[in-house]
Formats: structure tokens, sequence, C-alpha cells
């Protein structure tokens, strides 16, 4: 334990001027009623002083000086505290911009609601995660960052996917988890690495079978995150003079996409995973932390010391104390 301000602990002394004072005021209060007693038919009337009652408020005010002093003197408690060391990890998150990630079941659009939770995370990203990676698909997928500690920069991408006009056709998985091996063999670090699939779940590549039997060969595990509504809703496109419109065929009939989650779900238990299903985009942010959390494993431990102030319990004692005289008075 230590005092910031030892300079004022001898406010203390006002403590003994306090009952030289209380012990002054009783015996003239003695005296005085002596000379001057209360008469019998005003008895129930006066509000009456019994020594007990003094030495009550003696103890109140007391106490209220003795915390005030303790609070201006702002003592501190040495804390000690067991911190559990976590293996360091590297996220890399494969994200679907295909144009059904457009669909406005989810506001603003599953892809807008997916980057910004993404960046909710990054901002608040556990120590454990050590760096990140952003692997981006559609037909075809492209690493648009590799494994890099700069958080900065994964936003700058993010922010450049979304507001890039350009509709992307198809969905394959399995170049999106190839690009992600890719970023993989580039790296040579031994940190331990987390796959983090988002996507609406549709799936027209042929490359998913063969990319799941490397990563289970390899024993990486991709855990995914599923994200749109149950209804069927049309996929809107964004016109060169930056109008919406919505998909059509050939025909003329408005093309609708619907979330489908059979193709995540099988990648998460073939390669041991875990998937979690987001119907508002609100769950995104949380679940990729319990993804992460659930990964960490505990290396270590370190001590480690805190000062803690005591002042707001000085605070709050003189503050009860202050109230009771006030009560007694």
């Amino acid at each position: 334990m230590r005092v910031l301000r030892p300079d004022l602990i001898q406010w203390w002394l006002t403590l003994p001027v306090l009952v030289a004072c209380w012990a002054v005021h009783a015996r003239l209060r003695r005296r005085f009623l002596a000379r001057a007693p209360v008469a019998p038919r005003f008895a129930s009337l006066s509000r009456r002083s019994t020594r007990i009652r003094g030495l009550a408020a003696l103890t109140a005010a007391l106490v209220a000086g003795a915390a005030l002093v303790f609070a201006v003197a702002r003592p501190q408690a040495l804390l000690y505290q067991r911190v559990p060391q976590y293996e360091r990890q590297d996220l890399i998150v494969m994200l679907d911009r295909s144009v059904s990630m457009r669909a406005h079941d989810i506001a603003p659009s599953r892809f807008s609601r997916a980057t910004l939770e993404i960046r909710n995370f990054l901002r608040n990203k556990p120590d454990a995660i050590d760096r990140v990676a952003l692997v981006g698909f559609a037909d075809a997928s492209v690493v648009l960052s590799y494994l890099t500690s700069d958080v900065e920069s994964i936003f700058f991408y993010l922010d450049w996917i979304d507001g890039d006009p350009y509709p992307l056709f198809g969905t394959n998985i399995g170049a999106a988890l190839k690009s992600a091996a890719e970023v993989i063999k580039k790296d040579n670090r031994p940190t331990k690495k987390l796959f983090l699939l988002v996507s609406d779940g549709e799936d027209y590549g042929n490359e998913l079978r063969g990319a799941l039997s490397t990563f289970r060969e390899q024993g990486y595990r991709v855990h995914t995150i599923g994200i749109g509504s149950e209804q069927e809703i049309p996929i809107p496109l964004i016109g060169p003079d930056g109008k919406e419109s919505f998909l059509r065929d050939d025909a003329g009939k408005l093309v609708k996409t619907k979330f489908e989650e059979g193709t995540l779900r099988e990648v998460a238990a073939t390669t041991g995973g875990r998937y979690v299903r987001s119907t508002t985009g609100g769950e995104l942010a949380r679940a990729i932390a319990d993804i992460v959390k659930g990964e960490r494993r505990i290396v270590g431990w370190r001590t480690s010391t805190d000062y803690r102030d005591l002042y707001p319990a000085g605070l709050a004692l003189a503050g009860v104390a202050g109230a009771a005289l006030w009560l007694l008075l």
C-alpha cells in the first residue's frame, strides 16, 4: 500500500480538536440546562439531548473527518493478479463479394453489414490475434491483404470493396480456400492460423472438394458464418448513374436469391470448425469474437501488479457518516 499525498496526513490532528470542541460544548450545554431547565409542560415538545445521543454524534463526526482525511491523502492498495498468456494467432478472413451479398434482407445489405461487423471486431480484437489477412471472392478469389499487424490496411481494403460498384457474379468457396492456403504458404511464422469464412452460402464452383481435402489433411479448421434471411429477395444492381435496379434474367424476370447454409455447414463439419448463423448481421462481430475465444490456448501465466485507488471508499464512508451526523443534530 502507498499514499500519494502523505503531506496531508497531518490533517488527522483535527480529530482531537473535534473531541475537545465536543467536550466543551457538552459541558456548556449541561450548565445552561441547569440554569434554565425545560418546564414539565413543555417537555414533550423539547428535543431531548441524552449522553448516548451526544456520543453517537461525536462518533459520526470523527468517522466523517477521518474518512475525509483518508480520502484526500490518496491511499492506493497494491493488487496482484495472475494473467493468462495465450498462444499467438493469425486470422485469415474470407469474405464473399458475390452479387447476392448485395441483397437488402439485412440492412443496409448483407455485404455492407458484414464489412461493418468485421471492422467492429478488428477495432477491439483480442491481444492474442497477432496479424490479419483478407481474401475476397466471388466466381474467382483474390488475396486483398496478406497477413499484417496493421489493421488500418485491412480497413482500407474493406472501404475499397465496400465502394466497388461493379457486380461480381458467381460464388466459388473452393477458390477462397485455395487463396487462404496461399496466404499460409507465403508466411514463415509458426503462429497458429485461424480461418474464417463469411458468406450467404451459395456455391457454384467445382474446387470445394479438393480444397476441403487439403485443409483436413493439414489439420486446419475453417469456421463459417452464414449471413442472410430465409426469404427469397431480388438482387440489387448499381447502375452507371448510381441508381439501383434489380437483376433480371433474359426473359426479364427478377432473379432472386435465398440464403443457403448447406455448404457452410459442410465446410465447418469437414474441417472441424464451427458454423454460426447470422440472420440480422448484429450477431456477426460477437460470433467472430466467440470463435476466436474458443480457439485460444493458454501457454503460460504472468503476474501483474496494479495500484487501486481507495479514496472512493473514504468519500463514501464520509458521506454516510455525515448523513448520520445530520440526523443526530
